[in-house]
């Protein structure tokens, strides 16, 4: 009786999950919604601005140099911008409006990644890793969020990795902004209100992706090509589209494994440690080519080369 129970009311939450999705807060109109994606030069954040723009989206990308025209996007417009400024952000936000209307689609993907122990970690490099990683999505959820409430309308897409749910050796920096992203995503949707019976029209999505074939981690070993395979950017890139398209919210984990690691927060030690173990995350990262990626930008810097997730 107990199975027939659980899965009536597994079917009826689901249900219900699917109708709140199109009746809460909206889905994706290329007519009315403009799109704002930050890392959108490359990687991951390229695809998405790609699918976006063959949608009719207006698309602004938010880079600190602008690429050639030949990697541009068709139809996409380019601002430059250091998205560690919040003033350089506010009057980039003007810009937009003037030029595409309100930006009710807000993406926040970019990222780096540094593969050094903790002591071998220069300040500048956590720095940079916490900014860009978790303060960036701070700083573009504030200035973008007040007009998405005033328009009844907004989609906040906060691109973080499973590696928030169970962080790596020699990935201390990354697993710690990317645990902080899950967090604000979390603090976030509660407060713009019951995300079922959401006030303000305001969708939330987290997307935690495994390891992807992009530049951010070039170079590493997957622990095992079955259960945790490469993510394609195109793959990954198509379900963030098609979940803004079917107006959904909640988190999405990449590939199936990652629906399981938040468990693993909760399970007696010698589990954990298992787990690891058997996985080899904690070996993974030997493999990874030392440097770190600067906010969507390739221009030389004082850090090492830069990569783009």
């Amino acid at each position: 009786m107990m199975p027939i129970t659980s899965s009536l009311f597994y079917r009826a939450h689901k249900d219900f999950r699917k109708l709140s999705h199109r009746i809460v807060g909206h889905s994706l109109d290329p007519k009315i919604d403009v799109a704002v994606v930050t890392g959108g030069t490359s990687g991951l954040g390229r695809e998405v601005v790609v699918l976006l723009a063959a949608r009719g989206v207006r698309v602004a990308v938010l880079d600190v140099k602008i690429p050639s025209q030949d990697q541009c996007v068709q139809g996409t417009k380019y601002y430059q911008c250091d998205v560690s400024n919040p003033d350089q952000i506010i009057s980039t936000k003007e810009k937009i409006n003037s030029d595409l209307g309100v930006v009710s689609v807000l993406i926040n993907n970019a990222g780096v990644a540094n593969g050094k122990p903790l002591l071998d970690l220069d300040y500048e490099e956590i720095d940079k890793t916490i900014q860009v990683n978790l303060l960036l999505s701070f700083y573009t959820t504030k200035v973008f969020l007040p007009a998405m409430m005033e328009l009844n309308r907004g989609y906040i897409i906060t691109i973080g990795s499973v590696l928030g749910y169970m962080s790596p050796a020699r990935l201390s920096a990354y697993g710690a902004s990317k645990s902080g992203l899950v967090a604000l995503h979390e603090s976030l949707t509660y407060e713009l209100g019951p995300p079922l019976l959401n006030p303000h029209g305001i969708k939330t999505l987290l997307v935690c992706p495994g390891q992807m074939r992009t530049d951010l981690f070039r170079g590493v070993l997957t622990p095992s090509s079955i259960l945790a395979p490469e993510l394609d950017p195109k793959y990954v890139a198509a379900k963030v589209v098609k979940a803004l398209e079917l107006g959904r919210r909640g988190e999405i984990r990449l590939p199936f494994y990652g629906n399981f690691l938040p468990v693993f927060r909760a399970v007696p030690w010698p589990v954990t440690e298992a787990a690891r173990y058997l996985s080899g995350i904690d070996n993974s990262m030997r493999t990874f080519k030392e440097s770190i990626s600067r906010i969507i930008s390739r221009e030389p810097s004082a850090v090492n080369t830069p990569m783009i997730k």
